[in-house]
């Protein structure tokens, strides 16, 4: 036995049936799901005393649309982003002749390599069936809204063979429209519901465009897009007649263009993004 042999840590298996792990996935201040689902809570403009009787609500809410529905959108669209499961896999195999090294089934399910059945098993299978048990105990509506964002997360996985597919509008669904429906929903939140509606679908092809910025062949249609984003909410608080709250989103949305101008990355002034998003909710709660 070598040295590095003597020094190894051995490999000690998880405690749980279901290992769930959590962790920031880049920058907690940018627009996702979970301030998506905040904003749309402002926009209903409900009083603090009220919402004091839903916390649990509100918390199986947050843990629906942000945790889960992102756990099965980032697997499915992106599954070369998980970490190697083939060392779990090998050492978890169940040994059953059927299953042997080299048959049929072997393959199917990534006993003897990749497979994206193995990893929806063992990945997105426990996400989905929380995701859904969840859904079971908030609303209906939540239970349609999981099925969709499993239909669209499966359309983004759909993309690495299919390009035309416009996954980062689809991203911009998971991430934005849908928790922002779902919460009008859970909460039957319906006044100024076409306004709600509106400033939700705006907000999406915010973040839309800001992907679209990303990629050099689509800068020039990033820039429209997010242009006509924010002239469309501004529009929209003029129409509500909100003129003071307008002057605030537009000093949010400064950032945005001077870092244009100054040929910068965006991605600084993602936090004023989230912060005009959030802004908009209030404004929109304050007629409600």
């Amino acid at each position: 036995m070598n040295q590095a042999d003597k020094g190894a840590t051995p490999v000690i298996a998880g405690s749980s049936i279901v290992d769930l792990r959590m962790w920031f996935d880049e920058s907690p201040w940018r627009i996702a799901a979970g301030w998506s689902a905040l904003a749309a809570l402002l926009a209903t403009g409900v009083a603090p005393a009220g919402l004091g009787r839903q916390v649990q609500t509100l918390l199986l809410l947050f843990v629906l649309v942000d945790p889960l529905w992102g756990s099965i959108w980032g697997l499915m669209s992106a599954p070369e982003t998980l970490p190697s499961l083939q060392r779990s896999m090998q050492r978890s195999r169940i040994w059953l002749p059927y299953l042997r090294s080299g048959s049929p089934a072997a393959r199917l399910f990534g006993m003897d390599g990749p497979s994206i059945l193995a990893l929806i098993y063992r990945v997105a299978l426990p996400a989905i069936a929380l995701a859904v048990a969840i859904s079971l105990i908030l609303h209906p509506a939540a239970l349609w809204l999981t099925t969709a964002v499993i239909v669209i997360s499966t359309a983004g996985w759909l993309h690495q063979q299919v390009e035309s597919i416009p996954v980062r509008l689809l991203y911009g669904l998971v991430s934005v429209f849908l928790p922002w429906m779902l919460v009008i929903l859970v909460l039957g939140a319906e006044a100024n519901l076409t306004a709600q509606l509106l400033l939700a679908a705006l907000w999406t092809c915010h973040l839309w465009a800001a992907y679209l910025l990303q990629t050099e062949d689509t800068k020039h249609l990033g820039l429209a897009l997010l242009a006509a984003s924010q002239i469309g909410i501004g529009v929209l608080l003029i129409g509500l007649r909100l003129p003071l709250w307008l002057v605030f989103v537009v000093l949010f949305f400064l950032p945005t263009w001077l870092a244009v101008y100054q040929n910068q990355s965006l991605d600084r002034v993602r936090f004023w993004w989230l912060a005009a998003m959030l802004l908009t909710g209030l404004a929109l709660g304050s007629i409600a």
